[in-house]
């Protein structure tokens, strides 16, 4: 009796590790196909992907070439010799809402009188209000504004005119005036300025302490300012009833529209000044 119950127990053993065995197999192959099913839709993935990638650069890259040639068509625009300001200008070649008579060129431009003239040593004068500068660099004027061609061949438009160069400064230094008559417009587009401001040196000695100032001629932002090697023993002497228009000295609270009204963003106060 032991004997055919061992032997059931062994058939049973037998037969199911037959049946397994192709189940296990069925798993196997179906698991490889899903697998490289799985692998071949990555791919297809992958590739439209990349088609797609590729489409997607080609348009950028037609966008960008058609970007610059619309740049270099303007460009060729604001450089036409009619809009050339210079001194001595031939009749026919005078910028639009400019005279040109003789050696001087006088320009009307954002309700401001503009003059040019030929300077010294290849440099030409632009004078605004009761401010000029000097540059070697050869300016347009079109589209509303003026425009200078700098290092590079770059060309990139001028915001700030000496008039405006002097008013900034005025600001910086904190008093009624500027003694701004060394105003220079370089290749890289920054206006080098030298000038003079009140202090007291050692907090009672009344002294001209020089002032170089770095300005963007495109923001009017302050790039840099350098003063007298003896400036941290002098103390700035502020007019405060000049500081941006007397916005100082308005009704506590009412800096920031006054600001506003002279074409800046907020009152500083900090720097008592408006920005």
């Amino acid at each position: 009796m032991k004997k055919e119950i061992v032997f059931i127990i062994c058939l049973m053993f037998l037969t199911s590790f037959v049946l397994a065995a192709p189940i296990t197999s069925f798993t196997t192959q179906n698991q490889a196909s899903v697998n490289n099913s799985q692998s071949e839709d990555s791919g297809n993935q992958a590739e439209v992907q990349t088609e797609n990638q590729g489409e997607d650069n080609e348009i950028q890259t037609q966008q960008q070439t058609r970007a610059g040639e619309i740049n270099a068509y303007r460009i060729k625009n604001i450089q036409r010799v009619q809009n050339k300001l210079q001194a001595n200008a031939e009749p026919g070649n005078c910028p639009e809402n400019c005279r040109c008579q003789g050696s001087v060129t006088t320009c009307q431009f954002k309700n401001r009188e503009m003059t040019i003239r030929a300077g010294e040593s290849g440099n030409t004068i632009i004078k605004v209000k009761d401010a000029e500068m000097k540059t070697k660099v050869v300016l347009y004027k079109a589209e509303g504004e003026v425009y200078g061609i700098f290092k590079n061949n770059e060309t990139r438009v001028i915001k700030i005119l000496p008039d405006e160069v002097k008013e900034k400064i005025k600001e910086k230094i904190k008093q009624r005036d500027c003694d701004c008559e060394d105003i220079e417009l370089d290749g890289d587009g920054v206006y080098q300025v030298q000038t003079q401001k009140r202090a007291r040196l050692l907090g009672f000695i009344p002294v001209r302490e020089r002032v170089k100032i770095q300005m963007n001629s495109e923001t009017g932002e302050i790039i840099k300012t350098k003063t007298s090697w003896w400036g941290f023993l002098a103390r700035d002497v502020v007019d405060e009833e000049q500081l941006v228009g007397g916005c100082g000295t308005v009704t506590p609270g009412l800096e920031d529209e006054c600001c506003q009204n002279l074409n800046y963003t907020n009152w500083n106060s900090e720097s008592l000044v408006c920005e």
